[in-house]
């Protein structure tokens, strides 16, 4: 099964978000304070809505199926743009759930950065993950970037061996809101 990949649209919404959770519902958990999985996917809903954020829309590609179904998502932006990019979120965290918090930077930049990545349950296991990975890869080289990077999880070694089925390799370890990383990266020169 080969999936049609675009680049989201707002109407998405409707999905998207959900999707979107399963990659980083510990990391949204402690944004919006608490492990309420319809809390965060309305926090998520309502930045996928907006332009001009990390996790807006803009930032989005949507793998679909045959029954025209969005079945997964990768969102990534220029590195270069994180800060710029994640003042809204952090805003966001501030107004509606009096949250402060500032997390550590997830790029150092100067990459095309995966900032999440994830398939619904119904298509797992069909090539879907990898099929949004290389989707993001070409994009990267097409737009000029000199390297893809993303953040695995220490606790999920079947991601890890994913992405370096892919081509990427194993880079330094990385704290992030409370949890431990590597950063991952693929040089595309």
């Amino acid at each position: 099964m080969h999936n049609k990949i675009r680049k989201a649209k707002e109407s998405d919404s409707h999905v998207v978000p959900e999707i979107m959770l399963q990659a980083m519902g510990d990391i949204i958990f402690r944004f919006i304070q608490k492990e309420d999985p319809t809390e965060a996917v309305l926090f998520l809903t309502q930045l996928f809505r907006q332009k001009g954020n990390l996790y807006s829309y803009e930032n989005t590609f949507v793998a679909i199926d045959d029954n025209e179904r969005i079945v997964g998502s990768l969102t990534g932006y220029d590195a270069d743009q994180f800060v710029e990019l994640r003042q809204p979120i952090l805003d966001h965290m501030k107004e509606q759930y009096n949250n402060n918090l500032i997390p550590e930077a997830e790029t150092a930049g100067n990459e095309f950065y995966i900032d999440s990545i994830a398939v619904a349950p119904i298509a797992r296991g069909k090539g879907i993950g990898t099929q949004l990975l290389q989707y993001a890869i070409t994009h990267a080289k097409q737009h000029g970037f000199k390297q893809v990077g993303l953040l695995v999880d220490l606790k999920n070694p079947n991601a890890q061996k994913l992405y370096e089925r892919i081509g990427f390799k194993l880079g330094k370890k990385t704290p992030f809101a409370g949890g431990e990383y590597y950063h991952m990266y693929i040089s595309l020169d």
